[in-house]
């Protein structure tokens, strides 16, 4: 029965998300809390191994949409507003959390990460609709979410990696794949161009599944290898767009909803006391208070031409989906979280998410 439920709610709250006009995503998040708080759907065997490969899916195709010349021609404007939006509230919300909450140091930072992030997976669509992308803002808007991103996954990486000479070993290893994958892909992509046997797919995914062997060895989150990876392939993909759209169909359709809907399965309302609902409650006032303050602050400072925009930005630097997940599930299976604390950051990102997406709404009418 759970095998025909979870596709059904993944559908019937993807449908409500184009109705509403809100990012799909979110809703998916809200499929998973609805599953298993009202359906009490049980784990299901392959839901992990779908999960894992829907992030590693979704951050291939976020390094992907990196445009290496938007980023040189941003690079000083995005590079100080991903700095101060991720920094401002990374620091706000750890020291709220180390003295108020009293957590340990180490909870406290992966709070801070977790409820720091942008989210470049919907930033990139969000000014895709708005037709913003390829202008000059857009393209410092996008950078600075870059930007974000990368320092999430490094202070992630940094605080809790561990590192030795194997890890060391399998680095190098990594470095080394991950600079030949490109090379090999472009001459099979080049070889068998419109083959029946789908080479080139079975190629990326192939490279994507194996991002996890990598990832257990060297200690180093698998989302962030796939965004390296997607950055790598760019170029080469934009020669061979109908394997590039084919893997997205794969990844937006199935496997990236399985993800967000295992996340939110996660979070079990079940006996929720009144202490995780003023932990949420917390959480979304310092979180999206200090995003969009130092984003709108510092957007206004950099671009003071842009001014009327800013509301914009503080806005869509709100969007905490994809790896504020992966920082935040990486906090509960290793233990750093307890589960009260997993469902108040969760709990953060769906509803700062959510308001970032009815002011954006507002803005366009």
């Amino acid at each position: 029965m759970n095998e025909l439920i979870i596709p059904l709610l993944i559908v019937l709250f993807g449908i409500i998300s184009l109705e509403i006009g809100m990012a799909a995503p979110i809703f998916e998040i809200i499929a998973g809390l609805v599953g298993v708080n009202i359906f009490q759907l049980s784990d299901v065997p392959w839901m992990d191994f779908m999960a894992n490969f829907g992030i590693l899916g979704l951050m291939f195709f976020a390094g992907l949409e990196v445009d290496k010349d938007v980023l040189k021609r941003n690079a000083g404007k995005g590079a100080v507003l991903g700095l101060a939006s991720y920094l401002i509230p990374f620091t706000t919300i750890s020291l709220i959390s180390l003295i108020l909450f009293s957590c340990d140091l180490k909870t406290a930072a992966l709070i801070g990460i977790s409820l720091s992030t942008t989210s470049v997976a919907l930033v990139y669509p969000v000014l895709k609709d708005l037709k913003l992308l390829s202008s000059e803002m857009g393209q410092t808007i996008f950078a600075g979410s870059v930007i974000v991103d990368v320092l999430s996954m490094v202070s992630l990486t940094i605080i809790f990696g561990s590192i030795t000479y194997w890890t060391i070993i399998f680095l190098i290893l990594t470095i080394v794949f991950m600079y030949h994958a490109p090379r090999i892909g472009s001459l099979l992509f080049k070889r068998y161009r419109g083959n029946l046997a789908e080479i080139e797919l079975k190629f990326l995914l192939l490279i994507l599944i194996s991002l996890i062997f990598f990832s257990e060895r060297i200690g180093v989150e698998k989302a962030i290898l796939a965004f390296i990876l997607g950055f790598l392939f760019s170029e080469i993909l934009e020669e061979h767009e109908e394997v590039a759209e084919k893997l997205r169909g794969i990844v937006f359709g199935f496997m990236s909803p399985i993800f967000f809907f295992k996340a939110g399965s996660l979070m079990r309302l079940s006996g929720t006391s009144i202490y995780v609902v003023i932990l949420t409650a917390a959480f979304i006032l310092m979180a999206f208070t200090a995003k969009y303050l130092s984003a709108t602050l510092i957007f206004q400072r950099l671009a003071p031409k842009w001014k009327r925009w800013s509301k914009l930005v503080g806005a869509v630097f709100n969007f905490r989906l994809t790896f504020g997940l992966v920082s935040a599930v990486f906090g509960l299976q290793h233990g750093i979280l307890t589960s009260e604390t997993y469902t108040a950051i969760v709990g953060t990102m769906i509803t700062t998410s959510l308001i970032s997406s009815m002011i954006i709404r507002m803005m366009e009418t």
